[in-house]
């Protein structure tokens, strides 16, 4: 090895001294992520970067392999969730708790350009697999770490989920109506949000890292701090703001707003839910005219926007009565031809026979090793040039072994297979 690849930072990089195919063609291609993690948070962001040709190695215990196989729903045993969240990795297996696997560990890291985890704070540490001793064998590796409370402050060694995300980052509190106790989203939304601030994260990073360093010299990565509850203050829009400024604690408000009328979602007549977006003064009269209840525009309570903010009640009611005397596809014909914004809540059985989404092809077919074809969401977002794809299933457990221990790291078959019968691997 010359001293320049061991200047540079590129010592054991896959592509320098063991060359190992990239397996897409897509924007990230030849981008090298280790994925740690478990659950969703850290594999999340791994899937959206391998969804974009990223070659992304999925690190998983012996013999039981990740959480995420283990949990349901399942199909003969076997889980879809996996099936989903798996795709376009490859699975090795590792144990991270035994001394020789450390060492491997070390090893891989010396060839990646990425490395997610979301183990408990400490635990890379108590490995001797810390930040210090991780950039010290490969000064470009970016390391994102997520975990439920972040990496500092007084919470850090507390134990969580998603639902902990929610409850601290303040969503929970918002979710529902007045009258009721809080409700949580309807997907892990700590997690999966979490996930996607850490692939744009990731990203970030190394663009900063790519694009400072000069011809010849090494490369410098950085580490990541993500909290699921900092994912979710993020995104509460003038919340904080409100307080500090007006006093005021925002409240549960269900599926109204306090600043909007009509506004709410309203059952038809055939047993669907609808939206009909046109609480604004420009929107408002069309939305009286397909009611036929233009006698509305002149009632002193409903001729502006302030008058039916005041009069919510009375005006959500006037809608919903109408919507329940009219079918979700008569309402949805109606709007359409008024120029009213409308929508209807999709179930996943809406979302599988959609024509929209069948011409966008949001959703892909994914040929599983276990079950064979499974219907899954596509790649999102969308790129005109450098388009993703899913290019493999989930992996079964230890599925490439061979390979990555092989191309990445240079032992023999009888190498494997002998760290294999001591569980190593």
């Amino acid at each position: 090895m010359t001293a320049a690849k061991k200047a540079s930072g590129e010592v054991g990089r896959p592509g320098v001294d063991a060359p190992i195919a990239s397996t897409s063609t897509g924007p990230l291609a030849g981008l090298r992520v280790l994925d740690a993690g478990t659950r969703i948070g850290a594999p999340f962001a791994a899937t959206l970067l391998a969804d974009f040709g990223a070659d992304v190695v999925k690190i998983e215990q012996p013999g039981r392999g990740d959480f995420m196989r283990s949990i349901g729903p399942f199909e003969e045993e076997y889980s879809l969730w996996w099936a989903v969240e798996g795709r376009n990795k490859k699975s090795l297996t590792l144990d991270l708790r035994r001394p020789e696997g450390q060492e491997i560990f070390r090893r891989l890291v010396g060839g990646a350009d990425v490395l997610v985890e979301n183990f408990q704070p400490g635990t890379l540490e108590g490995w001797g697999l810390g930040p210090d001793v991780l950039h010290a064998i490969n000064p470009g590796l970016v390391l994102s770490r997520v975990s439920v409370y972040g990496q500092t402050g007084p919470y850090r060694d507390r134990p969580g989920l998603d639902r902990n995300g929610i409850a601290m980052g303040g969503i929970l509190y918002l979710t529902g109506y007045p009258d009721r106790p809080p409700v949580r989203p309807g997907i892990i939304l700590a997690d999966y949000l979490t996930g996607t601030f850490n692939a744009l994260s990731i990203m970030m990073a190394l663009w900063h890292r790519d694009r400072t360093t000069a011809a010849g010299e090494a490369r410098r990565g950085q580490t990541i701090d993500l909290s699921l509850y900092g994912s979710v203050l993020r995104i509460l829009e003038h919340t904080v703001a409100t307080y500090d400024r007006l006093g005021v604690v925002r409240e549960r408000s269900g599926n109204r707003l306090a600043n909007s009328a009509p506004l709410d979602n309203w059952e038809t007549s055939d047993g669907q839910w609808v939206s009909l977006i046109a609480a604004g003064d420009g929107l408002f009269p069309r939305l009286a005219k397909l009611m036929e209840r233009e006698d509305l525009l002149t009632d002193a309570r409903f001729a502006t926007l302030l008058g039916r903010v005041a009069n919510a009640d009375e005006i959500n009611g006037l809608v919903a009565d109408w919507c329940r005397a009219h079918t979700s596809a008569e309402i949805e014909a109606r709007a359409l031809a008024s120029g009213v914004p409308f929508a209807r809540a999709f179930s996943v059985a809406d979302i599988c026979a959609d024509p929209h989404i069948a011409a966008r092809e949001d959703l892909v077919t994914v040929e599983d090793p276990v079950l064979g074809p499974i219907r899954m969401q596509g790649v999102y977002p969308r790129f005109s040039e450098t388009p993703g794809s899913v290019r493999m299933p989930a992996p079964t457990l230890g599925q490439h072994n061979h390979e990555i221990y092989g191309a990445w790291l240079g032992l023999s078959p009888d190498e494997i297979n002998a760290l294999a019968s001591r569980s190593v691997i």
